[in-house]
């Protein structure tokens, strides 16, 4: 049994988620009845490309903003918004009508279409309100990690030249360092009063952007179309650089009216009189999963968000507790700490019908372990793996029927998808091989800002090159299994790194695991993991290499050794930074 000590160690670590000219090759036979039928066609090129089987589809041609708020009037009075910290909260129409002033308040200070304003924030409802206040301005939004250094900052504002910035006063005075010499120096400078100290002088309180708008004349005619970009999101930089996706208004639309389509209501339902979804935002908001994937489409679904800023464990767990939680959003970090956590219990999730998970692959021992512990049926709650990426903002897979939680599930309705092999450049049809996933739809974005030579090299002929290694099996239903760029090359052998975690991961003294590979002159590379045991556990590196021993190819061992840490380096998706582990190891 893990110790509540061990359960607040780790906490705090978690703390720092068709086209024309085709032929039909093959047709599959529907696995239900109910279920979608899946095929892949070849086209006149010979690609074989997998149309998604829940159909061809026609984004709306509507903006953001427009969008979210389609519903407000079917259920105004509804919590749309409410402070895990404080217990502030908007109703629909309240949320809805400070958005709108918002934007006023943003027009009125000078800001025109094409600018672009910063918000860097944590999840607060205003940080959402402020989001969503921005994009009905006719303006542009990046959004920014909050816990980024002075320099992080500094250079994510140059590199979009910002022309504002919201913030929170718990880092107005390191954002305000930013700003400077930059070209958000001379902008609006607003800040969300959070309570944790007061606001620095000369800047604008966000209160008054609503209070203020209030008295301003309405926005009757909007200059953005659906084509002009909305938000840039920066990279997570794991394949270098960060840089910022321009997001257009379809993209974003498009992608939460396809996962729409796909779901048809089995994830999430629509309010009504007698029901609302209640689901806490631990999902970083500037995160594209957060934002567009979590977020904006359950305003739309009239969903009650249940804010919070930061993992505190205890915060947490009184949410799940006392709020009727319906959903949940995680990623698999956050699906360990719920595994080892001795302070939730089985009725915290009678009501939860639905995890959906993301940002990266969750391995199938910690379902097993959460319906273990928990002594839960999968009819009563489900897990939903989606996968996607800031490019294709973001959603490209989702297992919409809940049948394979380690599964990605199949491509939404209106993408196409085709795998690659990385070595021939050929397409793959064959169950079980593994490729490249490329994808196309009207979710893809439109380019990096300012890199055409990225951009070239991300999207070729209409097809966006994900990075991600991944397969199908003979239901046709696809798996990640890693970076393209982190597979170990061991004697010319390919090793996936998040095969071994997954696999270490089932060691009963093992709480999380990291794999990298490092240099061997006899093998070229060797794989090396890091692990994190349960307190109190003897086992040794021996234990873990013998544990792996029996079950993988003799490439795929653990030549590179084991080392037992405190804590795992992650981003704030939950993905493992292994440039970090190889730097740290050399």
């Amino acid at each position: 049994m893990t110790s509540v000590k061990q359960f607040v160690r780790f906490a705090r670590r978690l703390g720092q988620i068709s086209e024309s000219g085709t032929k039909v090759v093959n047709r599959f036979v529907r696995y239900a009845s109910t279920q979608a039928q899946h095929k892949f066609i070849e086209d006149e090129n010979g690609k074989k490309i997998f149309p998604s089987p829940f159909g061809d589809f026609t984004p709306s041609d509507t903006l953001v903003h427009e969008y979210i708020w389609k519903n407000v009037e079917t259920f105004p009075n509804r919590i749309a918004l409410e402070c895990g910290i404080t217990g502030t909260k908007y109703t629909y129409a309240k949320a809805r009508d400070a958005s709108n002033y918002i934007a006023r308040s943003l027009r009125n200070m000078g800001l025109k279409k094409g600018d672009l304003v910063a918000l860097v924030a944590p999840n607060y409802p205003e940080t959402i309100l402020a989001a969503v206040g921005v994009l009905e301005a006719d303006l542009i939004l990046t959004t920014m990690n909050p816990t980024y250094t002075i320099e992080e900052m500094k250079k994510q504002i140059k590199d979009c030249e910002a022309n504002a910035i919201i913030t929170v006063a718990e880092i107005a005075h390191i954002v305000l360092e930013a700003r400077k010499n930059t070209s958000a120096s001379s902008g609006p400078f607003v800040v969300i009063e959070d309570g944790t100290r007061s606001i620095p002088e000369g800047s604008v309180p966000f209160k008054d952007l609503i209070t203020r708008g209030k008295t301003l004349p309405p926005i009757t005619h909007y200059q953005m179309s659906s084509n002009d970009l909305a938000i840039l999101p920066y990279s997570s930089g794991t394949t270098g650089m960060p840089k910022g996706v321009m997001l257009t208004h379809k993209n974003l639309v498009s992608n939460m009216e396809m996962v729409e389509y796909t779901t048809k209501e089995r994830l999430w339902r629509h309010t009504t009189a007698d029901f609302q979804e209640v689901v806490p935002l631990i999902i970083p908001f500037f995160h594209i999963f957060g934002l567009n994937a979590a977020t904006l489409p359950r305003l739309y679904n009239g969903t009650k968000i249940i804010t919070l800023p930061k993992f505190v464990p205890e915060v947490f767990v009184d949410i799940l507790t006392k709020k009727n939680i319906t959903g949940l959003f995680a990623v698999p970090s956050l699906i360990t700490f719920i595994n080892i956590c001795p302070l939730l219990k089985k009725e915290i999730f009678q009501n939860i019908h639905h995890i959906i998970t993301g940002a990266t692959p969750l391995p199938e021992v910690d379902v097993e372990r959460f319906y273990e512990r928990y002594q839960i049926s999968s009819d009563d709650l489900k897990f939903s793996q989606g996968y996607g990426m800031t490019e294709t903002s973001p959603v490209i897979c989702l297992d919409s029927w809940s049948r394979k939680p380690s599964s990605i599930g199949q491509n939404i309705a209106g993408c196409e998808i085709r795998l690659v092999d990385s070595a021939t450049n050929e397409d793959i049809s064959v169950a079980g091989q593994k490729g490249e996933i490329w994808a196309r739809g009207p979710h893809i974005m439109k380019g990096y800002l300012n890199n055409e030579k990225a951009t070239s090299e991300m999207i070729v002929d209409g097809w966006l090159k994900t990075g991600d290694i991944g397969y199908f099996d003979d239901e046709f239903y696809f798996f990640v299994t890693d970076r393209k760029k982190d597979l170990i090359k061991v004697k010319g052998f390919q090793v996936p790194p998040a095969e071994l975690e997954a696999l270490i991961k089932r060691h009963p003294n093992v709480i999380e695991a990291a794999v990298i590979g490092i240099p061997n002159e006899r093998f070229g590379e060797i794989p090396k993991a890091f692990v994190i045991l349960k307190e109190g556990s003897k086992t040794t590196d021996d234990d873990i290499k013998n544990f792996v021993k029996d079950k993988v190819s003799e490439y795929k061992q653990l030549r590179g050794g084991v080392t037992f840490v405190d804590s795992i380096p992650k981003n704030a998706s939950g993905k493992i930074l292994r440039n970090k582990l190889k730097n740290e190891y050399k």
